[in-house]
């Protein structure tokens, strides 16, 4: 007992390294958050922003140090903020007394990014939203009501409310990654009252995002087989806006948080075959509030190459024969053109003249590459 002590005190001191506490009056109510900045920090560079909501009875220390993404974020150089909810909890429109019925929490995350951006040299196109549980169920929230300003979300073991669902009426195409256990005890797989099962509210985002083909999947390899799970990948792409639809379904899962610092017997099986703070990342790190974002999705896809770019007429690609779908779009989200297997080259005589993202999806992942039409 005395070495898990220390084991927890050494990873909560790690865990807030770098991180400091704030508050500011929303609505007649004081709000507390903590800020981690990512090692380097410099106010002459614009960084992303991730909030990282807290689930149910918890809140945003515990939920900084279970999810491990101050590591993440000081690898990957973007800041992460843990807001904290009224009563350990957020509205999320359940209805009833104990999830902050009548606090208007979109309204403080709201002030909250508009606190960020005048404190912090933030990105206003990189503002993304994950959270665990009650904290993911809030992501979905504001993927439907902040869509002006959020990128993308994530949630573990959360989902979406039918509350959300109903009044959800986007102006833009949310890009949406779902991370859920399949024997989950406290967000059943599967729904429950006032709450979407998991593959019902997939199939919302899917309708929602203009998603045309049915989806793709990779089993995840099972690197760590003491941990009962196993990973499937399964994503829905192309999507309108260059938009898309992720999940990682944790076959055997509990409520967990994939690579979590530590363990919760009562709650079911963590996997580690993944880190959820890790692959969030990674998703978010595809697109902007514009669209998809010219960088690479590592699922092995970095041995693609095109050229030459600027591009007149053709196109040349030089892979291994994985490439399954491609889609230009532009940066305005709009889709060009779009094909299966394309041979070795792609014909751009179509394009007028600008800048458009090319995405070449495999069975591993996906690679955005930013192209210049002349």
């Amino acid at each position: 007992m005395k070495r898990l002590t220390v084991i927890l005190f050494l990873s909560r001191c790690l865990a807030t390294a770098g991180a400091q506490n704030f508050s500011f009056t929303y609505d007649g109510q004081v709000r507390s958050y903590i800020v981690h900045l990512p090692t380097g920090y410099s106010p002459a560079t614009q960084y992303p922003l991730v909030f990282n909501f807290h689930g149910y009875t918890s809140n945003a220390s515990q939920q900084m140090l279970y999810s491990g993404m101050n590591s993440v974020a000081d690898s990957n150089h973007f800041i992460v903020v843990y807001p904290d909810g009224l009563n350990n909890a957020w509205n999320v429109g359940f209805g009833f007394g104990a999830y902050g019925t009548g606090v208007d929490d979109v309204g403080f995350t709201n002030a909250l990014i508009d606190t960020m951006l005048a404190n912090y040299s933030v990105n206003p196109a990189r503002i993304y939203s994950c959270g665990m549980s009650n904290g993911g169920y809030m992501s979905y929230r504001l993927a439907c009501e902040l869509e002006n300003r959020i990128a993308a979300i994530a949630s573990v073991t959360g989902s979406m409310t039918d509350s959300t669902a109903f009044y959800c009426n986007t102006s833009r195409y949310v890009p949406v990654m779902q991370v859920h256990g399949t024997a989950d005890p406290v967000v059943n797989y599967s729904g429950a009252v006032q709450s979407m099962g998991i593959e019902a509210m997939l199939a919302y985002w899917y309708t929602a995002n203009g998603c045309t083909l049915p989806p793709d999947s990779a089993a995840i390899p099972n690197s760590n087989t003491a941990d009962s799970t196993t990973v499937d990948r399964i994503w829905y792409d192309p999507c309108n806006g260059g938009s898309e639809v992720l999940f990682y379904r944790v076959n055997g899962g509990g409520h967990t948080w994939p690579g979590g610092i530590i363990d919760i017997p009562s709650y079911g099986y963590t996997n580690r075959d993944i880190n959820a703070s890790s692959e969030i990342w990674k998703f978010f790190n595809r697109f902007t509030i514009n669209g998809p974002l010219g960088t690479e999705d590592p699922g092995g896809t970095a041995n693609i190459r095109v050229y030459p770019n600027p591009v007149q007429d053709q196109l040349q690609i030089m892979h291994d024969g994985s490439i399954q779908r491609w889609s230009v779009w532009d940066v305005s989200g709009r889709l060009w053109m779009q094909g299966t297997y394309p041979g070795n080259s792609i014909q751009m005589q179509p394009l007028n003249a600008g800048i458009y993202f090319l995405r070449l999806q495999t069975a591993s992942g996906a690679q955005v590459v930013r192209l210049v039409k002349q």
